[in-house]
């Protein structure tokens, strides 16, 4: 089996410019990766796709998370997205790396890990709508529901034992 390069205590700088989470987050996740490419807000914003997909006037225009997926794919990432719950993105924290992307907080963030019912942030703008470094259950009942982006570690799995 093979499984990607994770650092989850990757630096988060603070974002520049107010619309720019979603490229902070996809910056650090691909230095969290040792992925080389798009690793700075700026070159996130532009990987991602300004103006089209990512701009001053809205942020990332698809808040589903879908461009993220696109740009890691496409960076040898095998993501993956969906709108899932707490209970299970707090689960699958402890296995793989996510970014998260709140409709209600109007916020992308890095999710590192999980432990002791709250959610380890990389987040570039601390203290938006209270937040800083954790997010617990209220919290994300409050700024959901969530969109979740999640790179699996693991690139090949052992074979799946046959039945009797």
């Amino acid at each position: 089996m093979s499984a990607l390069y994770y650092n989850r205590d990757e630096p988060m700088p603070p974002q520049q410019a107010d619309w720019t989470c979603s490229a902070c987050s996809l910056a650090w996740l691909n230095r969290a990766l040792k992925i080389d490419h798009a690793t700075t807000e700026q070159t996130a914003v532009e990987y991602i796709g300004y103006p089209d997909n990512i701009n001053d006037n809205y942020g990332l225009m698809d808040g589903s998370g879908a461009e993220l997926v696109r740009c890691l794919r496409g960076q040898g990432a095998p993501a993956f997205q969906g709108w899932f719950g707490f209970d299970l993105v707090y689960s699958m924290a402890a296995y793989m790396p996510l970014l998260i992307g709140g409709v209600n907080w109007y916020h992308w963030v890095g999710v590192r890990h999980s432990h002791d019912s709250v959610l380890y942030l990389a987040n570039s703008a601390p203290g938006w709508c209270g937040v800083s470094d954790t997010l617990d259950f209220d919290q994300w009942q409050d700024l959901g529901p969530f969109a979740v982006v999640a790179v699996p570690l693991m690139t090949e799995f052992p074979p799946l034992p046959s039945n009797p």
